[in-house]
């Protein structure tokens, strides 16, 4: 247990505020409870639509049919809330493949998320069975053969450290004040492995991805976040709420940061621009190729959303369709999620 007096590592405070389960604060984390979509704090591309998730199911089954990938495989969601999007994407195999012979499950270390993923799931898809591993050894003892991997904004959930040059962001227990002081040399030796003079560095990166490529012999991890394709040295920490957002650092250069903003300890969301340069090169050095890293728009048609679309039509007609339309709009429009957010495949095969 900390004492009062004791400060923690940034990064320490920001994994409390999301994840913590109150020991430290008194409070339970920000994520310890559903906390997306249009009428919560703010919603995200599986908000907007089933058509998200189909075009990941779509380019999913490409993938398996293209590399012809026998033998027990599942589509696992990583931070998955609610349970939408593996709902999602478990009804367009359901509807469009039902012969692929796919395990759909969630790995959610929160059990009352948890429960949440399995009461979506199954009243989405009550035929399919679903699993939900607490962990990644979990995970790695069902001995799959293939596993792929998707997520959407996982990477900026990621607690992470500030760094300004040789110093690093603590912050003060009662007091909630946040200094910069002497950096520890593990996040010295980050910061220079990323070339990042200022900014945020993800905790946990390397663990993440060695505990994932471990889970089975062949991996693949498709995922969609926000971003920049290299550090842009500079703050991008926020705040969000009721979809509002609030920078934490009154300039992104410089230390000066909004105060108040760090009293609202876990009421809400904690995030940052994921840097994707930082996230390459952490798979590669787990022999993750990168498959692709586009603004969503062009990820979404090379995964096939136009031959999604008329398998759709086909399907349940040219009307059902014009009443997706806007919604699909939204997840390719430059000024929506068409480029704020980038799509991106990392695999070993």
């Amino acid at each position: 247990m900390l004492l009062k007096s004791q400060k923690l590592t940034f990064g320490n405070f920001m994994q409390e505020w999301l994840y913590g389960d109150g020991a430290v604060f008194g409070k339970k984390g920000y994520y310890q409870q559903a906390r997306i979509g249009k009428d919560l704090d703010f919603y995200t591309n599986v908000s907007v639509g089933k058509f998200f998730g189909y075009c990941m199911g779509y380019y999913l089954h490409t993938i398996l049919t293209q590399n012809a990938l026998k033998g027990k495989i599942p589509v696992v969601e990583i931070g998955s809330e609610k349970g939408d999007l593996i709902a999602d994407i478990a009804e367009f195999f359901s509807i469009f493949y039902p012969e692929c012979a796919l395990d759909f499950a969630t790995l959610e270390p929160l059990e009352s998320l948890r429960i949440l993923q399995q009461e979506t799931f199954k009243r989405r898809n009550p035929n399919l069975g679903f699993h939900t591993f607490c962990d990644f050894k979990a995970l790695k003892n069902a001995q799959y053969d293939y596993i792929l991997f998707v997520s959407n904004e996982l990477l900026d959930a990621f607690a992470c450290e500030l760094i300004w040059n040789d110093k690093m962001a603590f912050i003060h227990k009662e007091t909630l004040e946040l200094t910069f002081e002497s950096a520890s040399k593990e996040v010295l030796e980050l910061a220079k492995t990323f070339k990042i003079t200022k900014g945020e560095i993800p905790l946990h990166a390397f663990g993440f991805v060695e505990s994932l490529t471990n889970c089975a012999s062949k991996w693949l991890f498709l995922s969609f976040d926000y971003g920049s394709l290299e550090s842009r040295n500079a703050f991008s920490l926020r705040f969000y709420q009721k979809h509002t957002t609030e920078n934490l650092f009154l300039d992104s250069t410089t230390q000066h940061y909004n105060k108040e903003l760090l009293k609202n300890f876990a009421l809400m969301d904690m995030t940052y621009d994921v840097n994707f340069t930082l996230w390459q090169e952490v798979f590669s050095r787990f022999k993750g190729k990168p498959w692709f890293i586009h603004h969503q728009n062009r990820a979404l048609v090379e995964m096939g959303l136009d031959k999604m679309c008329s398998l759709y039509i086909e399907k349940f007609g040219l009307e059902s369709y014009a009443q997706q339309s806007n919604k699909l709009r939204t997840l390719i429009s430059p000024g929506a999620f068409g480029e704020r957010f980038f799509g991106f495949v990392f695999a070993n095969f």
